[in-house]
């Protein structure tokens, strides 16, 4: 740049045939070199406010992710497809009592947009169309790095509580999540408070909610206070991806004498549920869980561990004060091809799996085989909703990290009743 001034001073208008006209060139080289500095200095201005100015980038990952180059806003858009088909077999002792029919269904139709707002705030609205009807599944707004605290965040989202209802159902195992489900709380109306300590190592959730369903409204006086600590005392995402994840989580509800139902399907979606179990009345419930992840390399081993309390309310016909119930899976996977589950320290649970090859010019894209043997035990002294033992084989094949085709094969062993055998596939394309 002071080169560049420097031999603009020494430009001159010279005209060996008319010295007369030196006067008029002089002026006219004075205000050459005005313009000239003028419109040097305006270009350099202008290019460093073109540089300033934050820019936006629109690309794909794992769905469209609008971004502004400074990093005070951030959006994604994404939705996902998950398309089930489900043929079933009961024995003669479960038609007795259960109508199992062969269907199909669309398990979920949801969009979402997420993103940053002004770097700091958070936001979230996810709908789901499967039943026919819009439902609210999250809908919330987030402030984060909030001093001695981390996070806050208010609005319709997941109840902090187990690690497969923690991960998405994109990226679960099995087509439906295991036994333990019927005790795992969900989406609900709150608040929450969370954040990660030791370098992402720990996290810690703290919630306090009302049991709104997918309405968006609630009126009562029933409430959940919900927590979860989830730590790694292992994390090595380097060389053989190896990862050790331990966790607690608890919810207390205050029911308010209102009717509590517990009920589960065997893995199924769309077949019967054949455990159920109803309190006429109930003050409290408490659920407390405990979860196990070991991944090393293709393989992983995944536990949990439920246990249910409820307390009747004096106006119940219940009998005791108190009743216990249980639950608990446990499941082994194997990527056939080699690649791994891919764990989020900001969520403490499975994330999106990336093939090594997607299907394609002579690729095959990712296979995974996964068995799980679970349990659920809704039978105590005079209150008793059945129960079941489920074992199920699932294989999975990722054609890409946003397609993905699924097989499972269920035997269902219903406590003193009978079996079924259920057959299902699911066709899914979520981003």
């Amino acid at each position: 740049m002071k080169l560049l001034i420097w031999n603009l001073s020494e430009l001159e208008f010279k005209d060996g045939k008319n010295e007369s006209n030196n006067i008029f060139a002089g002026i006219a080289n004075n205000s050459m070199k005005r313009f000239l500095f003028f419109f040097i200095f305006l270009s350099f201005g202008l290019l460093l406010m073109a540089q300033e100015e934050p820019s936006w980038s629109v690309k794909w990952k794992n769905g469209v992710k609008i971004n502004r180059s400074d990093g005070e806003f951030k959006f994604s858009l994404g939705g996902r497809v998950l398309y089930d088909v489900m043929f079933i077999s009961q024995d003669s002792r479960l038609d007795e009592d259960f109508e199992g029919l062969n269907g199909s269904e669309f398990r979920r139709l949801r969009w979402y947009t997420s993103g940053t707002l002004y770097r700091i705030i958070k936001f979230k609205l996810q709908f789901d169309f499967a039943a026919g009807d819009a439902g609210v599944k999250d809908a919330y707004v987030e402030i984060t790095k909030i001093p001695g605290v981390g996070n806050f965040r208010a609005g319709h989202f997941k109840q902090p509580f187990g690690y497969e209802m923690a991960t998405s159902s994109k990226y679960v195992n099995f087509m439906e999540r295991g036994l333990t489900n019927a005790f795992t709380p969900e989406r609900d109306m709150g608040f929450m408070i969370h954040n990660r300590e030791f370098g992402n190592r720990l996290g810690w959730y703290l919630g306090f909610f009302h049991p709104a369903g997918n309405v968006g409204k609630f009126l009562g006086n029933q409430w959940r206070i919900t927590a979860r600590l989830a730590g790694l005392p292992v994390y090595k995402p380097d060389g053989r991806y190896t990862v050790l994840h331990l966790g607690i989580a608890a919810v207390t509800q205050f029911h308010d004498s209102q009717v509590l139902t517990l009920s589960e399907r065997p893995e199924a979606h769309l077949a019967p549920k054949y455990a159920n179990l109803k309190f006429d009345a109930v003050s409290y419930a408490h659920v407390a869980g405990a979860e196990f992840s070991f991944v090393r390399g293709p393989w992983a081993v995944q536990s949990e561990l439920m246990f249910t309390s409820v307390d009747p309310a004096e106006i119940s016909d219940a009998l005791h004060t108190s009743y216990l119930y249980h639950a608990f899976y446990i499941q082994v996977s194997w990527f056939i091809t080699g690649e791994h589950k891919n764990y989020s320290t900001s969520k403490n649970c499975y994330d999106i799996i990336t093939p090594n090859n997607n299907l394609g010019k002579g690729k095959s894209g990712a296979w995974e085989l996964a068995v799980r043997f679970s349990q659920l035990d809704l039978n105590d002294r005079d209150q008793n909703g059945g129960g079941m033992n489920d074992f199920t084989i699932g294989l999975s094949w990722y054609l890409n990290p946003a397609t993905r085709f699924m097989f499972n094969y269920v035997y269902s062993d219903v406590f003193n009743t009978g079996h079924a055998d259920i057959a299902q596939v699911r066709f899914q394309i979520a981003f």
